[in-house]
């Protein structure tokens, strides 16, 4: 008979321990390659940092776990989106910063065509910093690559 009770004490207790194990499932957090914050009850692959985030458990009565699990979900969505708003923003800003640069750069390289084709001397530093004027294949090679800048920058 104790053998029983303690059989039955153990086989309720297990059960106890799969439905606490069930009940503490998480969603894991991680940054996929392209920066975009993933979320999943699956584990991200294999030597990609992860942080999980623990799901409520089941152990709260039906109505309230359904309204506790809703407001996580909304805030869970809330902060998915704020990520997701954040990170194009960022993606924005490279892209303006991205363009500005690219304008600078045409500005520059049209300068450069410009003085490379006047009739007025160019002059440069050489390594050891002392001004020196360009010759005729100096500055027909330079010509040409402040036009393939200019092609570059300039043509998107």
């Amino acid at each position: 008979m104790l053998k029983q009770t303690l059989l039955c004490m153990v086989l309720v207790g297990s059960c106890g321990l799969i439905t606490n194990a069930q009940a503490q499932q998480f969603i894991y957090k991680w940054t996929d390659e392209k920066g975009q914050p993933q979320y999943s009850e699956l584990p991200p692959p294999s030597g990609t940092p992860y942080e999980t985030v623990r799901k409520p458990g089941s152990a709260m009565p039906g109505a309230e776990a359904a309204r506790d699990l809703t407001k996580e979900q909304e805030e869970l969505a809330r902060t998915l989106a704020e990520e997701e708003a954040k990170i194009q923003k960022q993606q924005e800003q490279a892209k303006k910063e991205a363009e500005d640069q690219r304008a600078k750069n045409c500005e520059i390289a049209k300068k450069n065509v410009a003085a490379l084709q006047s009739n007025r001397p160019v002059v440069r530093s050489d390594d050891k910093g002392n001004k020196v004027t360009l010759g005729a294949e100096e500055r027909a090679a330079e010509l040409q690559k402040a036009q393939k800048d200019q092609d570059y920058f300039c043509n998107p």
